[in-house]
């Protein structure tokens, strides 16, 4: 009896490998679907958490301190005291009086952020709303008001604007790159182990290899018309009255069971792209139980 029991058989590196290699372009193509996904998603995201567009000016101020009665000054003025005065009173109060009466101190105060980075002596004001012309004319303001500030402080002697930067929009989505690179790696993941899922569940009969380690009594003819089928049914087929039979065709029939038996043997028509094993296993071991000789597989 044919050996169509596949739960025998070992796994097949290189079959796997032929099946995963004949659908690269699945791979390339669920690689660049999640690329895409990821930094739509991404960019979805952000757009919904950051709202409307938002514009920024930066600028860089110079503080000139008093050292001559204040020794320490610096250790006062620092990176975190500096956010806090360009929100208190005395500056915001003055830059209100240099822009329009329709702004608010929160707008104002929502508005600005400093930092010093490495230089202590070096102050930078960012100035970040929605509206390009507010945020020109609260940048415009600042630079004003922090000059005032340092002329009153006794702590400063001067905070000299050093370099205006030019209104840029703010883009807040810098990791849309990362994202789009997360989505790939993520769809080739996918890809991969979804192909090689498939390739070992995958059963069909491609190849004469598949065919013999399922039915190693069953002759394999080869592929209809080559110069491998041709020498086989030659050889095989030569002496006697054989028939054909095409899986999409094969019905239980009693009738046409009976006509098969007064051949001398069937050949099996094998579509390689749809016939699995499971299904070419019922047709065998059917032909088998009905007492049908199997002469050999072909393929279209």
């Amino acid at each position: 009896m044919a050996n169509y029991n596949n739960r025998t058989q070992e796994v097949d590196l290189k079959r796997i490998l032929r099946y995963i290699l004949c659908r690269a372009w699945l791979i390339v193509l669920i690689t660049a679907v999640g690329t895409l996904l990821g930094a739509g998603i991404y960019k979805l995201y952000t757009g919904i958490t950051n709202g409307e567009t938002k514009y920024r000016i930066s600028n860089d101020y110079y503080i000139y301190f008093n050292y001559d009665e204040f020794i320490h000054a610096e250790d006062f003025y620092n990176a975190y005291t500096w956010n806090g005065f360009l929100m208190d009173d005395p500056i915001v109060d003055y830059a209100m009086t240099l822009l329009p009466s329709d702004y608010s101190k929160e707008q104002v105060k929502a508005a600005v952020s400093g930092e010093i980075l490495s230089d202590y002596r070096v102050l930078t004001v960012h100035v970040t709303s929605t509206d390009p012309d507010m945020t020109q004319k609260i940048s415009d303001a600042y630079i004003e008001a922090l000059r005032n500030f340092g002329e009153t402080e006794d702590m400063l002697e001067e905070v000299r604007v050093w370099s205006v930067g030019d209104i840029y929009v703010l883009d807040e989505n810098t990791r849309t790159p990362n994202a789009a690179f997360l989505g790939g790696f993520i769809g080739l993941i996918v890809a991969i182990f979804g192909l090689l899922f498939a390739a070992a569940i995958d059963d069909r009969i491609y190849s004469e290899r598949d065919w013999v380690e399922r039915y190693a009594d069953i002759p394999w003819l080869g592929k209809k018309g080559s110069d491998e089928w041709k020498a086989n049914t030659e050889y095989l087929l030569k002496d006697g009255d054989y028939a054909r039979l095409v899986t999409n065709d094969f019905a239980f029939s009693a009738s046409a069971f009976e006509d098969m038996r007064k051949k001398k043997g069937i050949v099996i028509c094998l579509d390689p792209k749809k016939d699995r094993g499971e299904k070419i296993d019922k047709i065998v071991y059917t032909l088998k139980k009905q007492n049908i000789t199997i002469s050999g597989a072909e393929t279209e």
